[in-house]
């Protein structure tokens, strides 16, 4: 616990300094709180894996003294040497507890020297304080341009933080698709907010960088207080440009598509060792799948948008070659 403080400080304390550079309000109480040590979590991954790689050892050494009965595989030879599967069982388990205890031990060290051992929800905080102090590095009148293209590119390492963050917190509050679905539109902004404010620093480094260290400072502070629908307050986002109607048909009936082919591909393992002929299962595939992408389109959309996307596929075959 010492060394995940040690560094949860050294992090907070350059944020800090970075923010008081430039003038931002950085919730320092409320951050440090979220980025407190989770009693509980490494133990539980390290139980699961403890439990799961003994069960394994214990199927081996089962399968080894089968193996090495007469008749078995292993079945002693002049060449083959079997005692070693007739030891006693708790000789391969000890020894492989031993080890395993020594590898999490030194794993759990490494991950609490690195601040991991958080909450889940908690874990896009590190990137936007790293962001923090860089763009205040970034906005003094000093500072080479080669420095504003490492700030640009730490952009992207938002991306899959951000996304994480939208699974781990619908999850965490009821794996309600509602809650999915909005999450993530809003974190998509987020994230395209961040990239709108990078994409000017080529024209005005230390403006875009100040606008860069301000979205920073905003986000970590709104998920430390667990304000994930408002990360950054709606005039901050970007623009959510709609999808043209054909580019939102065609995810639609794509989708449709996908599954209608899983399911058919699934229910094809299923009856072909039955002894099924092959020449009632293709035409059977065709009806189904059509049956399948209908059903799939209708239940999600209705029936007369399903009606006019199937029409589509129809379409799509009968009509004639580009030139």
């Amino acid at each position: 616990m010492r060394l995940h403080h040690r560094y949860v400080g050294r992090r907070v304390a350059e944020a800090q300094a970075a923010a008081a550079e430039l003038r931002l309000g950085l919730e320092v109480n409320t951050i440090r709180s979220a980025l407190e040590y989770e009693r509980g979590s490494f133990r539980r991954v390290a139980l699961k894996v403890a439990i799961s790689m003994n069960v394994l050892i214990v199927v081996l050494v089962a399968g080894n003294r089968g193996a090495c009965r007469p008749g078995g595989m292993f079945e002693p030879t002049p060449t083959t040497d079997c005692t070693w599967a007739h030891t006693a069982w708790f000789t391969p388990l000890w020894a492989f507890d031993i080890m395993l205890l020594l590898a999490l031990g030194t794993a759990w060290v490494l991950v609490a020297a690195q601040g991991e051992l958080i909450p889940r929800c908690s874990k896009p905080i590190y990137p936007l304080l790293n962001l923090l102090t860089v763009s205040a590095a970034v906005a003094r009148p000093a500072t080479r341009y080669t420095e504003a293209i490492k700030l640009s590119q730490q952009i992207s390492r938002l991306g899959l933080p951000l996304r994480a963050l939208a699974r781990n917190a619908a999850a965490d509050f009821g794996s309600r698709r509602a809650l999915r679905r909005t999450l993530a539109t809003h974190l998509n902004r987020v994230e395209a907010a961040f990239i709108e404010a990078a994409d000017q620093l080529a024209a005005d480094r230390e403006a875009s960088a100040k606008r860069l260290a301000e979205l920073a400072a905003e986000a970590a502070n709104n998920i430390a207080a667990g304000r994930f629908t408002t990360v950054l307050p709606a005039e901050a986002l970007a623009e959510e440009a709609p999808l043209e109607p054909d580019r939102l048909d065609g995810r639609r009936l794509a989708t449709a598509c996908l599954w209608a082919a899983a399911i058919i591909t699934a229910s094809f393992l299923a009856l072909s060792p039955l002894g099924a002929p092959v020449e009632l299962l293709v035409p059977l595939a065709l009806v189904g799948f059509l049956v399948l992408v209908y059903t799939l389109l209708a239940f999600r959309y209705g029936l007369s948008e399903a009606t006019r996307l199937t029409r589509s596929i129809g379409g799509f075959f009968s009509a004639s070659p580009p030139l």
